[in-house]
């Protein structure tokens, strides 16, 4: 009787530890699990006939439509074999209520992004870019990428477009029955070279996707458009010329560089500022108000220099306004004490919305974002006329990619890992939100 008891003791502790063990794997498997951040972007949203339609990026971890997909490739530097979730580009309608209806990917190998997107007479037209081989992803270079989607999500032409080593467009607009789109063409890290076409590239298109029309402003290291709106005469664009130089740029109607144009300022242009003052972005945002353009980007405000005499740094968001002329008006800095900046502006009913990133250069993973609307009067004395300011706590990350006017709502989009499950982690989740004065 006294060996029965002992040996069931025994297989209780044996059966207990076994226990604790897979609880411990478990727990280990779980936090594994958890310090994995899916990904899944907005980058834009528009509305549509019959509801609303965005673009970003997403792994498609936890997609009900587009499976996530996996690759391999060698790294250029260490020259090791990479196992890759792949980042896909990001098609995705929602209902009138912004309820899911479908989400589609642009069909590659490798990782590909979606930046924005318009809707045009029957259907849509998408730009980004995208890897076309393994050789881009292990030097981190794209090519640019316009799609014509359908208004069931497929396919109905598709054009790549090259200059430099690494292309990529980020805005779409039309005008006159065209597609006018601008981007970045620059070299890959360590390749050097004197070519002129390259820098902040704008390209024309006709709805087929034939190409009609380019031209470029900038370095060909470094020179990038970011923003564009549309004048009478042309289009103005903004962006950065170099590390540390914004540019405000006006295009001709005609814009195309002629084969025997070699000037470094092409005579498409009709004319260009810089703005010495800006981060490496660059101005980021352009928005028009009658007269006024008003550029949001990030702002140096130091004055101070380091023991060398050279100058040191100190960014805060800031805008920059100029007249549809050109001429400089003012500018103004929202203080704190990080590096901050503005992604997105809106101007509705005399209100100027801007989004702000925080922490833009922190290894801190959380990084989170700043809604303010302004009264729009003076540039100089925007600090006077806040209405509203919220705040989105960096406990986890936040950040607002665009703001937009949809219907009679302000709305904006992005991403946002505040939303843990237990098995799965703090995976990031698109945003759409509307903008509330609570």
């Amino acid at each position: 009787m006294k060996k029965n008891k002992k040996f069931l003791l025994i297989t209780i502790i044996c059966v207990s530890i076994i226990v604790i063990e897979l609880l411990i794997m478990l727990i280990i498997h779980i936090s594994r699990e958890r310090n994995i951040d899916h990904i899944d972007n907005l980058n834009t949203i528009i509305k549509t006939n019959n509801g609303y339609i965005g673009v970003g990026i997403s792994d498609f971890h936890n997609s009900k439509f587009v499976s996530e997909k996996k690759y391999e490739y060698i790294d250029d530097t260490t020259k090791q074999k990479q196992n890759i979730i792949a980042t896909q580009s990001k098609l995705a309608k929602y209902d009138h209520n912004y309820n899911l209806i479908w989400e589609k990917t642009f069909e590659n190998n490798y990782d590909s992004t979606f930046y924005d997107i318009i809707e045009v007479n029957d259907g849509y037209i998408v730009v980004g870019s995208y890897a076309k081989d393994a050789k881009q992803i292990s030097l981190d270079t794209r090519d640019a990428l316009i799609i014509k989607y359908d208004y069931n999500g497929n396919i109905v032409w598709k054009e790549t477009y090259s200059v430099l080593s690494d292309t990529e467009f980020y805005k779409v607009i039309e005008d006159d029955n065209k597609l006018i789109v601008i981007g970045q063409s620059i070299y890959e890290n360590m390749e050097l070279g004197n070519h002129i076409t390259g820098g902040g590239i704008i390209v024309k298109y006709d709805m087929n996707g034939k190409l009609l029309e380019k031209n470029n402003y900038g370095g060909n290291k470094s020179g990038k458009f970011n923003d564009i709106i549309k004048v009478d005469d042309g289009y103005i664009v903004c962006g950065k010329d170099a590390t540390n130089y914004g540019i405000l740029v006006k295009f001709k109607k005609n814009f195309n560089r002629e084969e025997n144009d070699t000037s470094l300022i092409s005579k498409k242009i009709a004319w260009q500022r810089t703005y010495s003052n800006t981060d490496y972005e660059g101005f980021t945002s352009i928005v028009q108000n009658k007269d006024t353009l008003y550029l949001g980007g990030a702002i140096n405000v130091s004055n101070e220099k380091d023991k060398e005499g050279k100058p040191t740094f100190k960014y805060d968001a800031g805008i920059v306004a100029y007249n549809t002329n050109s001429k400089y008006l003012g500018s103004y800095s929202i203080k704190d004490n990080v590096h901050h900046r503005i992604n997105s502006m809106l101007i509705d009913n005399n209100y100027l919305y801007v989004s702000i990133q925080y922490d833009v250069d922190s290894k801190d993973p959380n990084k989170y974002s700043m809604l303010t609307k302004y009264n729009l009067k003076d540039i100089n004395k925007l600090n006077d006329n806040v209405v509203y300011s919220q705040t989105f706590v960096n406990d986890y990350s936040y950040i607002i990619n665009k703001i937009t006017k949809l219907d009679n709502d302000v709305i904006y989009v992005g991403t946002t890992n505040k939303e843990c499950k237990f098995f799965t982690g703090c995976d990031y989740q698109n945003i759409i939100e509307k903008y509330q004065e609570n």
